[in-house]
């Protein structure tokens, strides 16, 4: 017998259904709107929670705390969440330890940062050689009684002497250095403090007897100075640390065009080679470089002299006698490998050591008497090694296919190389090439571990056509027996921004999402430099749409062949990746069930106010040129939030301390999306109130539960059945 449905009951059942989701979850605290009315060339734009910027302001906070109180309430309820957690940790218990950050001296010391399973601090430890035994040099617990610290970043000297070690709190980026006497473990009794040496790292003088660090002179984030005025700053040992010797900065040298947003950097890239090099840093993919003799630093009226501009795109020099070695993209969008006189550069006319390749970029090279080896990705995932001797350009055949491949030189003369290989799908393996012997050994410092829950995985490569015709770089991860029958839950992630073109590594936190059945897509969108520095500009201020439009493309095709639809769909990004997930569902709502946006950049006309703001104009724009202004209006997120819309569930998070993407920009998307939004869809903002930009300073336990909070929210959003509740 066939029934025929009713109209009208077809109606009722849909309400009923409906009205039963919005009383499970509860709306959202709305926040009080105070419309502001801002005049850009001649074009009035509407900012109606300007007031959220003010997070001084009291109600602002207590909004901010509702608003976490609201979201917590709902991930912890999401059924399977804990044994997310639980499985995220189980990952990382399988190995005895993890160790990171490996730096090696030329007398072959070994230093390193250490965690072990058990534990949840990062110690700094080293090896008088790679066969000596391991010794503790310092456990950051016992630096301060009051408060956590973690170490943030670590560098020895040249003979391994002494090592500096970066401590910051938690969420924070400036941080206090202190100094170690390696043989007797014994800590310095100066504390150097307002320190970044995250950016532009710490650089040891040739003597060792000092180094140079980046001082910052306001280290609170919310401020509106915060990395603005920064100073290269000599450390002698020894001295009193309060008595700055600034060596390279806007502040001492007022001869030099640099702008207070912009990071005075000096490195010494080699001790014997008697120069050191100031780089104006910040957010951009090349800069005006300085060079100086090292002696000069001391002297007062020596000037540093222009080694090369912005214009020339060089990535990195390298010093060799009499000659300067770089890495250019000028007239080379894939990037060429030069030499030039160091005295005499000529910059428009080098000796060109490596061509452009065509398919794929030079990505570093190391030069080694009368040999160069360097390093090439295409599309961000197929990476390979070569040398250049006599002319003669050949490669080395890794011992298993990478993604990525990092190279150093090691040995008192120099005459190995140290590689590391990694995948999506391969942890990271590091290597001694032995340049004579032209043969591979396992370095086995690290715990070499087998993950058998990862043994059916696989790795898609393609490229895929976008609204334009140009061809994207995906990377499709899935179970191999996974069939293209629409049902898939399928997780878009991407970045395009800065000309960064990461690599193809192994995180056992996403291939747990992945674990549970569902698919993860890498596209790597334009603005990236995965491609190219064309792939980068073709991302870049006016071109920016490319980058959003880039990844629908990539969700349209994964819809079209047959691997998920949108019920099935979640996008993640995360800070500049924010304008790329942001624009894709406030332009295409109905392609995503869920998005997730960690520290994101949505609230771009307000971008250039921020802490960071002055320097992000290099890669965004500035609203005061009125083609970049327009720019700027097209890759905000929250003025693309439309009325009486339906949107996505939304899972947006932020920290308080954050200096890179204040945590109002996201506040105010969420304010405007919870009340714009007609779908019963879930809005959460999750604040942590003691955290900095994207988590980046969180211990193991936070970091399982943020993905955690993440792959349960998108799970319960996109119907996996572990994950719905039971009412």
């Amino acid at each position: 017998m066939i029934y025929k449905q009713s109209p009208f009951l077809l109606f009722f059942l849909i309400l009923i259904l409906t009205s039963s989701c919005a009383k499970q979850i509860p709306k959202p605290p709305l926040a009080v709107s105070v419309v502001v009315m801002d005049e850009y060339h001649d074009q009035i734009i509407q900012d109606p929670y300007r007031n959220l910027e003010n997070t001084k302001d009291s109600t602002v906070i207590n909004w901010l705390r509702k608003q976490e109180n609201y979201a917590s309430n709902i991930l912890q309820n999401i059924p399977n969440r804990q044994q997310l957690i639980d499985k995220l940790a189980a990952f990382d218990m399988e190995k005895e330890f993890v160790i990171d950050d490996i730096l090696i001296t030329k007398n072959q010391m070994y230093f390193y940062t250490k965690t072990l399973a058990k534990d949840n601090i990062v110690k700094l430890y080293y090896r008088s050689s790679l066969e000596s035994p391991e010794i503790l040099i310092y456990d950051p617990s016992i630096y301060s009684l009051k408060q956590k610290y973690h170490i943030n970043y670590f560098k020895p000297d040249w003979n391994g002497e002494k090592v500096a070690v970066s401590l910051s709190k938690k969420g924070e980026e400036a941080s206090e250095i202190i100094i170690i006497e390696v043989g007797e473990k014994k800590v310095m009794p100066n504390v150097i403090k307002n320190c970044t040496p995250t950016i532009g790292g710490i650089q040891w003088l040739s003597d060792n007897s000092g180094f140079i660090y980046l001082h910052v002179p306001i280290i609170d984030p919310t401020h509106p100075d915060y990395w603005i005025n920064t100073r290269a700053i000599l450390y002698k040992i020894g001295s009193n640390p309060k008595k700055l010797k600034d060596v390279f900065s806007k502040i001492n040298n007022p001869e030099l065009p640099l702008n207070p947003e912009d990071f005075p950097l000096v490195f010494n890239i080699d001790p014997t080679d008697d120069y050191v090099f100031g780089w104006v840093g910040g957010s951009s993919a090349f800069y005006d470089i300085y060079i100086k003799k090292e002696v000069d630093l001391y002297k007062e009226n020596t000037l540093w002299q222009l080694l090369c501009k912005q214009s020339d795109k060089i990535k990195k020099i390298v010093v060799d006698k009499d000659w300067l070695l770089y890495l250019t993209a000028k007239d080379a969008s894939n990037f060429k490998i030069c030499r030039t006189s160091l005295t005499k550069p000529d910059f428009d006319n080098p000796e060109v050591l490596v061509t452009e390749k065509e398919d794929r970029i030079i990505n570093d090279f190391i030069w080694n008497e009368n040999t160069l080896f360097f390093t090439t990705k295409k599309n961000g995932v197929e990476a390979k090694l070569y040398q250049v001797q006599n002319s003669i350009e050949k490669e080395i055949m890794l011992p298993k296919p990478s993604g990525t491949v990092k190279i150093k030189l090691v040995g008192s003369d120099q005459n190995r190389l140290r590689v590391s290989t990694s995948g999506y799908l391969n942890p990271i393996v590091d290597y001694i090439y032995d340049i004579s012997t032209k043969s591979f050994k396992r370095e086995n410092l690290k715990q070499n571990i087998d993950y058998s829950e990862f043994k059916n995985l696989i790795v898609e490569e393609m490229e895929i056509p976008s609204h334009d015709g140009a061809m994207v770089p995906i990377s499709i991860i899935r179970n191999k027996e996974i069939k293209k029958n629409g049902q898939n839950i399928t997780l878009f992630y991407g970045y395009g921004a800065y000309g960064k073109t990461g690599g193809a590594s192994f995180n056992s936190n996403f291939l747990t999402w992945v674990s549970e059945g569902a698919i993860l897509v890498i596209a790597r969108v334009r603005g990236g430099g995965h491609k190219g520095e064309e792939w980068h500009k073709s991302g870049y201020k006016t071109t920016k749409p490319n980058t959003w439009k880039d990844m629908i493309a990539t969700t349209e095709y994964m819809i079209k062949e047959g691997y998920t639809t949108p019920e099935k769909s979640a996008i993640w990004g995360s800070s500049a990746g924010g304008i790329m997930a942001g624009r894709a569902i406030t332009d295409r709502p109905d392609l995503y069930k869920a998005v997730i946006l960690t520290s994101p950049a949505l609230n771009m006309l307000r971008c250039e106010i921020q802490p960071n703001g002055q320097n992000s104009i290099k890669e965004f724009g500035t609203v005061k040129i009125k083609e970049e202004f327009e720019a700027l209006l097209e890759m905000d997120s929250y003025h693309h939030i439309k009325e009486k819309t339906s949107y996505p569930a939304t899972f947006v998070t932020g920290g308080m301390k954050d200096g890179r993407v204040v945590i109002w920009d996201p506040a105010k998307f969420v304010a405007k999306l919870q009340a714009y939004n007609t779908s019963y869809n879930p809005i959460i903002f999750g604040i942590d109130f003691e955290d900095g930009h994207a988590g980046m300073n969180n211990n193991k336990l936070e970091r399982y539960k943020k993905y955690a909070d993440v792959f349960a929210f998108a799970f319960w959003q996109t119907g996996h059945a572990a994950y719905q509740p039971k009412n």
